[in-house]
C-alpha cells in the first residue's frame, strides 16, 4: 500500500490503516488506482474522494505533569498592573 498512498507521518500511516478496515485492501487498492491526479494521493485525498472522515489524530500522552507555576506567576503580575490601572483611572 505504501506504494499506493504518499504516507509521510504516523498520522498519515494510521489513516491508511483505519481505511483498510472499513473498505478491506483491494477495495481501497481500487478507488487508489482509479485516482486521477500525478503521483501518489495523499491519504487524507483518498479519505477526501471517499467522502470519509478519518478519525482524529491521537494526541501523545504527557510523561510528566506540566508546571504552571511560571504562567501563573505571569497572570498575577499582569492582575497586579490591571487593578492599578483601573485604580489610577477612578
Amino acid at each position: 500500500m505504501d506504494d499506493l498512498i504518499r504516507i509521510e507521518n504516523e498520522y498519515d500511516r494510521q489513516t491508511v490503516l483505519w481505511l483498510r478496515e472499513h473498505l478491506g485492501e483491494q477495495a481501497l487498492n481500487e478507488v487508489v488506482i482509479r485516482m486521477e491526479g500525478h503521483g501518489r494521493p495523499y491519504a487524507s485525498d483518498v479519505c477526501r474522494t471517499l467522502g470519509l472522515t478519518p478519525p482524529p489524530r491521537k494526541r501523545a500522552s504527557r510523561a510528566r505533569p506540566l508546571n504552571r507555576a511560571v504562567g501563573e506567576a505571569y497572570l498575577a503580575t499582569i492582575r497586579g498592573i490591571l487593578r492599578a490601572g483601573r485604580h489610577a483611572a477612578a
